[in-house]
């Protein structure tokens, strides 16, 4: 690109929106989106034409740069800026030792009165948060839920506040028959029972990207709690979590190769191709909860996607991705930054419940859809109402240690709540069907077109 032409287009944000690019001299993930900017215009002009109706989505901070070139450009588009997080929420929720439980309610505490920057201190230095700062200055802002929209008031207080509006996410909704989910089920207890030599009443699943933001550490400490109950009620349960730091999974010659040389995915090596980064400290947490556990076991996969030739031989031949999700009786979402939470619901349409923690945005939605249902397929366990009464300092100081307790302390209060509603037998699993089927259009996204989007972009 012109050096030229990318350094007049700096100095005009600087100009128009103080937007320091100085600042950010190496930051590629920075650059490559005013890259994309600088022609963003005349791009779309080319190809549609000048005089057309345009409604510009910026999807994200990577999004900001470009719709930014359409108001300097001094066009009457609508521009909306679709908030699937805020991302200076997340780094603090990340960062700090009390995660969740602080920040939320650092943030109810400062109300409307103290923004986060002036409570976690200037955030100058990345340039993600001031891009989406400048969000301010577009027509709309769509947040992807209730507490995103609380997040960005947070970070711009005098955003005015009905500029900006829930749009909640939906899913690629698809109805199945018992005879399916059935059979799905079959599969899964299939290759469970090649692999730890038992059928288990309850399966447990928790498919999710490996990052510190789902808190995979609070899914352990809920097994030690269901163990007790499901070993009083001479029950068994399975685990599975899928999850890798490798984005394009492992090849499949060397999944072969573990499978045969020590029993992967039941036992697993630390070191390339097996066991990196995070996935070595995960897994040790698991390997000591399955040597004190009675009645439920859990099994690390470490690879993307599920079939016999991603996940080697045990696997039964006609298994697919999906027969996870199908025979999932409960799909775990513990995160502790999670503005909306897809993955959280993707149990839900084939009779399945979600368990998840009061941060996940989906809370909101599954609140609205089963409002009346006789059968609310999910719980929420509130990690932040759990430090209501703690004050400033206390939130600002909560350590690790703390944090940890408090968790398991909730765990233990709501892990037989959270066994009541799990869809134990057939006749129950059937009903969960049933319900799901009854709900599924409200889930889907053509519903949240149809209520959400459509009805706040201006006609």
């Amino acid at each position: 690109m012109n050096p030229v032409e990318l350094a007049k287009f700096k100095y005009r944000l600087w100009e128009k929106f103080a937007i320091q690019s100085d600042l950010y001299p190496y930051d590629w993930d920075y650059e490559q989106y005013l890259r994309i900017a600088v022609p963003f215009m005349e791009i779309l002009e080319r190809l549609y034409g000048a005089d057309g109706e345009y409604y510009h989505f910026a999807h994200e901070y990577m999004g900001v740069p470009s719709v930014l070139s359409v108001i300097m450009a001094g066009k009457t588009h609508e521009t909306i800026f679709v908030a699937h997080e805020v991302s200076t929420a997340r780094f603090e929720v990340e960062s700090h030792p009390g995660h969740d439980i602080s920040f939320y309610n650092i943030l109810r505490q400062a109300g409307r009165g103290r923004s986060l920057e002036e409570v976690f201190g200037s955030q100058k230095q990345n340039p993600r948060n001031e891009l989406i700062k400048r969000a301010v200055n577009f027509d709309h802002i769509f947040a992807v839920s209730d507490l995103v929209k609380d997040e960005y008031l947070f970070l711009v207080p005098d955003a005015p506040a009905e500029k900006i509006k829930t749009v909640y996410n939906g899913l690629s909704v698809k109805d199945i028959t018992w005879d399916e989910k059935n059979n799905s089920r079959k599969r899964i207890e299939k290759y469970w029972k090649a692999l730890l030599d038992f059928v288990p009443d309850v399966i447990f699943t928790h498919i999710c990207r490996m990052v510190i933001s789902k808190g995979l550490w609070r899914d352990i400490s809920l097994l030690y709690c269901l163990d007790d109950i499901l070993s009083a009620q001479n029950l068994k349960g399975a685990y599975i979590l899928l999850s890798t730091l490798i984005a394009t999974g492992r090849p499949p010659e060397d999944i072969l190769k573990m499978e045969k040389e020590y029993g992967w995915p039941v036992v697993h090596r630390e070191g390339w191709p097996d066991l990196v980064g995070m996935e070595a400290e995960l897994y040790k947490y698991l390997e000591i909860f399955n040597a004190q556990s009675k009645a439920i076991k859990g099994l690390f996969i470490n690879q993307f996607g599920f079939d016999r030739k991603r996940c080697g031989v045990r696997v039964p031949e006609d298994a697919e991705f999906n027969d996870l999700r199908i025979a999932s009786d409960a799909e775990f979402g513990f995160s502790l930054y999670e503005p909306f939470g897809i993955a959280h619901l993707e149990a839900l349409p084939f009779g399945g419940v979600s368990l998840i923690s009061s941060c996940c945005g989906c809370k909101y939605f599954l609140q609205k859809i089963f409002k009346d249902a006789a059968i609310k397929p999910f719980y929420v366990v509130d990690f932040i109402n759990a430090a209501k009464e703690m004050n400033y300092e206390e939130l600002k100081e909560l350590s690790r240690e703390r944090r940890t307790k408090m968790e398991r302390e909730l765990f233990s209060s709501h892990a037989q709540s959270i066994f009541e509603i799990l869809p134990l037998g057939e006749a129950k699993k059937e009903e969960y069907l049933e319900n799901a089927r009854q709900h599924n259009p409200a889930l889907g996204w053509e519903y949240v077109v149809e209520n959400y989007f459509l009805p706040n972009l201006s006609t």
